[in-house]
């Protein structure tokens, strides 16, 4: 399956550490590029009525065109939601399509 209309843009940012000058270190992330893929959130919690709520834990996945930029280290923010990648894999072994297996990150 290619990766076709990819619709939704998202930004794709890799780790970084500072540290300040009591020599505390600290995490932060460094936006590297934007892109339009598939997203598709594969898991998350229903409520009695069927509405769905976010989980703490949903879990997605990103379909886009190949590429060897984004690493598992990396977050991706997604409309003002951001995701740790969990796997990064070749489907089709053709390197034309790529797919990520992000989760959301608890806040």
């Amino acid at each position: 399956m290619s990766v076709g209309g990819a619709r939704h843009y998202v930004a794709f940012y890799s780790p970084t550490t500072t540290t300040d000058n009591a020599g505390q270190s600290s995490l932060g992330y460094v936006l590297q590029f934007s892109a339009p893929v598939d997203f598709l959130v594969l898991s998350s919690r229903k409520s009695m009525d069927g509405d769905i709520q976010p989980s703490g834990s949903d879990v997605a996945q990103i379909r886009m065109p190949f590429t060897t930029r984004v690493k598992v280290n990396w977050r991706v923010r997604y409309d003002d939601t951001d995701w740790d990648v969990r796997t990064i894999r070749d489907p089709n072994g053709r390197r034309r399509d790529l797919e990520i297996t992000v989760e959301r990150v608890e806040q």
